[in-house]
């Protein structure tokens, strides 16, 4: 049996990006009912942009995910093409599903401890400890990666170049300014809140970014990609 899904990268954006919106209005107002109206109940944890394993983290996981795919099925097409970059492209996919494991399970969420943070004397915006081997990470992968950068086609570097910002500049960026707020007024607070839900849609929207620039360069490669299920039954 076949059958065929057509894929619009902009339609698909923009559903991605309403559902990203639906998610951060009623994050705000499950903060806003939190620290303004005093109301806490348990529920409101499944919809919370500063809460893990729930509705919001799984939605950026499995963007992530996706974006793995979609890079996966560039890479088979570059690997046949014999291109120059093509094991480039099959780090990169195997990076993302990293970060979607992460995502999803909070990996780097281990890392945040106040003791050893105070104990190295760290500033407050490295409050998160894990932001300095993030730091690292970040510049090995541009490091390894900005002749792979510098050989992409025009548009699809510009995407790129804005995805990467998004998304590090929320991972990375307004962890660190969450954090050194932490130091001043702790995180129990409205403001706080605000600045954890900036850095979610940030990431959120690296990811809609990544999507869109990546399944629009994958269809100029292939303007159908054909995806085999094959069952087999145990005789």
């Amino acid at each position: 049996m076949k059958f065929k899904i057509t894929i619009s990268p902009f339609s698909l954006a923009k559903y991605l990006t309403f559902g990203i919106l639906c998610l951060t209005i009623c994050s705000i107002a499950v903060q806003i009912g939190k620290y303004v109206f005093d109301y806490r109940e348990p529920w409101t944890r499944i919809i919370n942009l500063d809460r893990e394993m729930n509705i919001p983290t799984w939605y950026s996981g499995l963007m992530l995910v996706f974006c793995g795919l979609i890079i996966r099925g560039i890479f088979t097409i570059k690997k046949s093409q014999s291109d120059r970059f093509w094991r480039q492209w099959q780090i990169l996919s195997i990076i993302f599903f990293i970060l979607a494991i992460d995502e999803i399970a909070s990996i780097h969420e281990i890392l945040i401890i106040d003791d050893l943070a105070d104990a190295l004397n760290l500033p407050s915006f490295w409050h998160s400890v894990w932001v300095i081997p993030g730091t690292i990470l970040v510049a090995i992968f541009i490091w390894k990666y900005w002749k792979f950068i510098l050989y992409l086609p025009k548009q699809l570097r510009r995407y790129f170049l804005i995805a990467i910002s998004l998304y590090i500049g929320g991972a990375l960026g307004m962890e660190m300014v969450g954090s050194y707020y932490d130091g001043i007024d702790g995180q129990q607070n409205l403001i706080y809140a605000m600045l954890a839900t900036i850095e979610e849609v940030m990431e959120m929207m690296g990811c809609v970014v990544f999507i869109y620039s990546l399944l629009t360069y994958l269809g100029e490669l292939n303007r159908e990609v054909q995806i085999n299920f094959h069952i087999k039954n145990k005789s």
